[in-house]
């Protein structure tokens, strides 16, 4: 009777806790609009989560592993000091005048059903900005400044088939908010509005042997509402959508040493206000579904990570992500608002076991600082974007 009074009030506690988290503010992801992982565990391993599930936030990467961690509850904070801004005409200007240092928060919770079926849900934050001061002048558009907030929830619903296999299912549920600043001065839209949408999550774990499990998920696009405050500013009169990825994962375990790796597909250019070609290349008119977007690639995500139980209670990771670059130097302009220049980091984290399922964890990334130097047509040839990022994450975990 107290397990389940236990399990009860926590379930409610987490409730309260979901909705408070939402208005937070959310920014400065490390790969377009997303971080490098998900979960402080996944963070300090470099983000590889597809088939090695370690908390309840893996439900944001691959549901199939909600069912291999139980009855769980997760919660956590990043601490983010970012670097970003923009060099043009030969002067740097800086995009943290304002503001340098973001919080974002993390929730997973996971439920078993039965012996082989789960519920669960993983809350995590999406973003990117900038705070320029109030000085700064990029060929016209003055005072530039943006912040990009999206809350992505998913449900997971997750089984075991048999004693290898699991399969998992996810309803993400997205809310955004954009907020851009300084565009009025170049006769375009500014101000704030916000969106909500939907997408699906599959996924699958098999452990081949003891030691070796592969993964493998797919999110669909994430149909978001128009933003009808930026229907003449953003493609496809004020759509931003969340893109589809895919991955896949392997991962290995013997003893005390766990090693793993994952590969992601992030589909940006599917997206039109996102990887259409920017200013001066773009052919129709801002807003138009071939008008100017920020000119994003797609990018594929390699990420490895280790981890070495030195003890009972003790477990050290480290780790480390890369992708190809996102911003294409013929598109940088609209880099000024979203400097996603960063693709490199190093990881490294930790656990300690406080007894009765409790436990703490800990995840420093570097992502290092990179600048995209500009080639293309109009403002574009004078117009390097650049990022870094120091990234801290503490998370408390319990199991039931």
């Amino acid at each position: 009777m107290l397990e389940h009074n236990h399990k009860r009030h926590s379930a409610a506690a987490f409730g309260v806790l979901a909705a408070c988290l939402l208005p937070l503010q959310i920014a400065q992801a490390t790969q377009g609009t997303m971080p490098h992982g998900y979960g402080v565990k996944s963070e300090g391993m470099g983000g590889v989560v597809i088939a090695l599930p370690q908390d309840a936030l893996a439900g944001a990467s691959n549901p199939a592993g909600m069912v291999l961690v139980g009855d769980r509850l997760d919660l956590g904070v990043a601490f983010l000091k970012v670097d970003n801004g923009a060099e043009f005409a030969g002067t740097t200007v800086s995009g943290v005048e304002d503001r340098d240092l973001y919080v974002i928060p993390q929730f997973g919770a996971n439920r078993m059903l039965d012996e082989h079926s789960s519920l669960g849900l993983s809350l995590v934050g999406n973003g990117v900005g900038t705070a320029y001061g109030d000085d700064a002048n990029f060929g016209g558009l003055q005072e530039p400044g943006a912040e990009f907030q999206q809350m992505v929830a998913t449900l997971s619903y997750a089984r075991q088939l048999d004693e290898r296999h699991s399969v998992g299912l996810g309803l993400i549920l997205v809310r955004q908010v954009l907020d851009i600043d300084g565009t009025a001065s170049i006769g375009l839209p500014q101000g704030r509005d916000e969106a909500h949408g939907a997408g699906l999550r599959i996924g699958w774990i098999g452990r081949l042997t003891p030691e070796l499990s592969l993964g493998a998920s797919y999110s669909t696009r994430g149909y978001m509402s128009k933003m009808d405050k930026f229907d003449r500013l953003l493609a496809e009169g004020g759509d931003l959508d969340l893109p589809s990825t895919w991955a896949l994962g392997v991962a290995w375990q013997r003893g005390p040493l766990t090693l793993a790796a994952d590969v992601q597909k992030i589909l940006w250019s599917d997206v039109r206000s996102l990887g259409n070609p920017g200013v001066g290349r773009a052919s129709g008119a801002p807003g138009d579904s071939d008008g100017p977007g920020f000119g994003w690639r797609d990018q594929t995500v390699w990420r490895v990570g280790a981890a070495w139980a030195l003890s009972e209670r003790l477990t050290l990771r480290a780790g480390y992500n890369d992708a190809n670059q996102l911003l294409d130097s013929r598109d940088t302009y609209l880099g000024i608002l979203a400097p996603s220049a960063n693709h490199r980091h190093v990881t490294a984290g930790a656990s300690y076991r406080l007894g009765n399922g409790h436990e703490l964890s800990l995840a420093y990334a570097r992502s290092f600082k990179d600048k995209v130097h500009g080639d293309g047509p109009g403002p574009n040839a004078v117009t390097s974007p650049y990022m870094g990022q120091h990234w801290l994450s503490v998370g408390y975990g319990v199991d039931f």
